[in-house]
């Protein structure tokens, strides 16, 4: 804008230079024409770090794309302002029924607009929404903005509080990432566990705390560091600078040579605080101790004034006190450490013991809220099923220490498939282990995963594929079968010198309880044969394979719908033939061990025919195994090659077309509401925002001394608009001297302007 300045104050000089700053914008963000990379190759990186995973340039190439349109609606806004004031007072000057037709009108265009908004874009997903937020994000601002405004009434009242929050805004911005969020956004704080709104309470009112009061220090050190006075504040900058300087090489040289962790944080803090303190107490020492003085009316009684007593208090006192506050504040922390509270991240493999701890709750889906989602998303009028009839089942964890920083969660297929990527994954069993292969591939995303379908085949192995996740089912019902399986595998990975698979999950033991349990012969073998499995397991584990043993899941004994099941299938037989597994090492050998009780047994009266549950019971199952994967298969670091997102794939250009024709209209219209005004002049003459120009400006010029309007003759004003705009003028005037009059404190002083300019700024 400083280029060729003077254009700023004709009528389209001003605009013109907007309108290229709009093309330009289309140009980075809205086509993917690369430009975004050049202008920021130099600066940013495509190399993952914290904070930004997929490399700074993507990150701040994401971050911008969000409101890339956002701050310059803001300028034309600004722009168009006086406009906009001049275009209400205009319409209030009217008669009662012109101004509400005009009025109405224009609010009923606008709140079309916000309906469309909310039933569309508003209802898309996170990631879709993402998208589409630049375009069409400032909907509901300028339906706000304008209902906001309405009337005279509306206008000239204001919340102090919204005031406050205001002032605030970056600081509340950079602590909602540590106060209102956790683990790099992706987690909420909880100070009270299991009462959300509670929590939710306690935790903003911490938040807002916290911000006011570094908006605080933040003027308060901006006064001091940075004074007014030129000679001071360079000096301050050098020194901050080099201060900058020191303590980062120092991080950096006690983190080359591993002295990392509180109490060297705890030390040097100290120390180098220490040090500032003396370095500025004797800079300052000197000015500070010649002002104080015991005439004040504080200090009349000589009992209650000692000048070198002020100054020794007021000299060792802060060290003593900060010290004092990094003693707790490092307590404080280090305790919060040892009982959980840090960063949430992969699970540990002490959380083994507790992973398969958990139960089913009966959860009422026929509540308030999903009958709204219901009506709103899939026009449902009412439910069928409700109350215990139609109330659903939940699977959970069960609590444990916080120390233990077991957070288990479900996982959903975005996480999945970046953990598993390349890997491969087999599952070896029977039906029971089939089930569980299809809930694990539907939670990697493959949705009709395990449909019933009576005439695909049943005893067969299947073979999925998810983005570079490859999984397998092999059909190995008897123990022999598993057997051969794994020396099959274990063979290859000795021939060819690599593994065949990641994670090995296998499991078993009902059909050999089923149909080879007859005599003390087939007991004998069965043994042998388990036995025969604990040692492939052992040399899989040996070679660096895990192996997860399911044991069979909870047998609905009533239900088994054949009677060779009922002689030798029952709940109790299932029961031996786990404990024959455990006392023969399988459980004890495995790398993990699946209890399918745990997730079954509650919900065994859902067993169809005695042996196989509903999809959902196996999703827990699988919920329990992705869980697992965190110590079974961490995430490899450097074993794939990183790709960078490139910038552009968030690029609409469609949509920032559609922006760029209303950022003209805002400017070249002259309208603040983006051609929405022109509504209400469609029944109402005189208010045209394009012929309100002059009228406006010329007002605001006048006020603020700025060079005149250098129009054309032709649009200087008529008789009326110039009799309105000295009584503006006048009136401004007026209010201008009885403020002089005053002496208000800078702090306390209200805007000289009330209405319209409070609310919309």
């Amino acid at each position: 804008m400083r280029v060729g300045k003077r254009l700023n104050y004709s009528k389209f000089g001003l605009r013109i230079k907007l309108a290229i700053v709009a093309l330009l914008i289309y140009l980075i963000w809205d086509v993917d024409l690369g430009l975004f990379k050049v202008i920021h190759y130099p600066f940013l990186g495509s190399k993952p770090t914290l904070g930004a995973t997929n490399g700074t340039q993507w990150e701040w190439y994401f971050r911008t794309s969000l409101d890339h349109w956002s701050t310059f609606l803001g300028m034309i806004f600004a722009a168009n302002y006086p406009i906009v004031s001049l275009f209400y007072r205009k319409l209030e000057a009217m008669s009662w029924s012109k101004c509400w037709l005009g009025k109405g009108c224009m609010g009923a265009s606008i709140m079309i607009a916000f309906v469309v908004w909310v039933r569309g874009p508003f209802l898309l997903d996170k990631f879709d929404y993402n998208v589409t937020n630049p375009y069409f994000g400032f909907v509901p601002l300028i339906t706000y903005i304008y209902f906001r405004n309405l009337t005279p009434g509306l206008r000239s009242h204001s919340l102090k509080v919204l005031h406050e929050i205001g002032k605030t805004t970056l600081e509340t911005y950079l602590m909602q990432h540590h106060i209102w969020l956790a683990s790099n956004a992706k987690t909420l704080l909880v100070l009270i566990p299991g009462w959300p709104k509670i929590n939710m309470v306690v935790v903003t009112i911490i938040y807002f705390t916290l911000s006011r009061k570094l908006y605080k220090i933040t003027i308060f050190l901006r006064g001091m560091l940075l004074p007014n006075d030129s000679k001071s504040c360079v000096q301050s900058l050098v020194a901050m600078s080099f201060s900058v300087m020191f303590f980062y090489s120092m991080a950096h040289y006690f983190y080359m040579v591993g002295f990392v962790g509180l109490k060297a944080v705890a030390m040097v803090s100290i120390m180098c605080g220490g040090f500032l303190y003396v370095v500025v107490m004797d800079k300052t020492w000197e000015s500070y101790s010649s002002s104080q003085s015991c005439d004040d009316e504080t200090h009349r009684q000589p009992r209650y004034c000692s000048k070198d007593k002020i100054l020794k208090v007021s000299k060792f006192l802060p060290p003593i006190a900060g010290g004092m506050v990094l003693l707790i504040v490092g307590v404080v922390w280090q305790r919060l450490a040892i009982v959980g509270g840090a960063r949430v991240g992969p699970l540990h493999q002490r959380c083994e013991t507790h992973v398969n701890n958990g139960h089913w709750i009966s959860v009422d889906g026929c509540n308030e809220v999903v009958r709204g989602e219901a009506y709103r998303n899939e026009a449902i009028q009412n439910f069928a099923t409700c109350g215990s009839a139609g109330a659903t089942y939940m699977w959970g964890w069960e609590v444990s220490k916080s120390s233990l920083r077991c957070r288990f969660t479900q996982r959903n297929p975005r996480q999945l498939t970046k953990s598993l990527s390349h890997r491969r994954i087999g599952f070896v069993g029977d039906s029971m282990t089939r089930n569980l292969y299809h809930a694990f591939s539907r939670l990697l995303g493959i949705k009709d995963a395990g449909l019933y379908d009576a005439n695909g085949p049943k005893h067969s192995n299947i073979t999925r594929t998810v983005d570079h996740t490859l999984i397998d089912f092999i059909w190995a019902p008897f123990a022999t079968d598993q057997v051969g399986i794994m020396n099959g595998m274990n063979e290859d990975d000795r021939k060819w010198d690599k593994h065949s698979y990641d994670l090995i999950l296998i499991g078993g033991g009902a059909w050999d309880r089923l149909h080879r349990f007859g005599n003390d012969e087939e007991i004998s073998a069965i043994g042998q044969t388990v036995s025969e499995l604990v040692e492939n397991m052992k040399m899989m584990k040996k070679s660096g394979v895990p192996v997860v043993w399911i044991t069979p899941t909870t047998i609905n004994t009533p239900a088994l719908n054949t009677p060779e099941k009922r002689d030798h299938m029952t709940e109790e037989d299932m029961n031996d033939m786990r404990s024959i597994y455990e006392q023969l090492g399988v459980t004890q050998t495995a790398s993990f061990v699946l209890n399918g009780p745990s997730f079954s047994a509650e919900r065994v009266h859902e067993s169809f025919d005695g042996v196989h549950y509903p999809p959902d019971v196996y999703g827990a199952g699988a919920q329990i195994f992705a869980n697992s994967l965190d110590w079974l298969l961490p995430e490899k670091q450097g074993a794939v090659k990183f790709v960078s997102p490139e910038p552009g794939k968030m690029a609409r250009p469609v949509l920032g077309f559609m922006m760029l024709c209303l950022c003209f209209i805002g400017l070249f219209c002259f309208d603040g509401f983006f051609g929405f005004s022109y509504v209400a002049c469609l029944f109402i003459k005189g208010i045209l925002p394009s012929e309100l120009y002059l009228e406006a400006f010329s007002l605001l010029h006048e006020k603020c001394e700025l060079p005149p309007l250098n129009v054309p003759p032709r649009l200087s004003l008529g008789a009326n608009e110039n009799v309105f705009v000295k009584k503006e003028i006048a009136s401004f005037s007026q209010k201008m001297t009885r403020r002089k009059k005053m002496t208000v404190n800078h702090d306390e002083a209200e805007p000289l302007n009330h209405g319209i300019e409070n609310n919309i700024a």
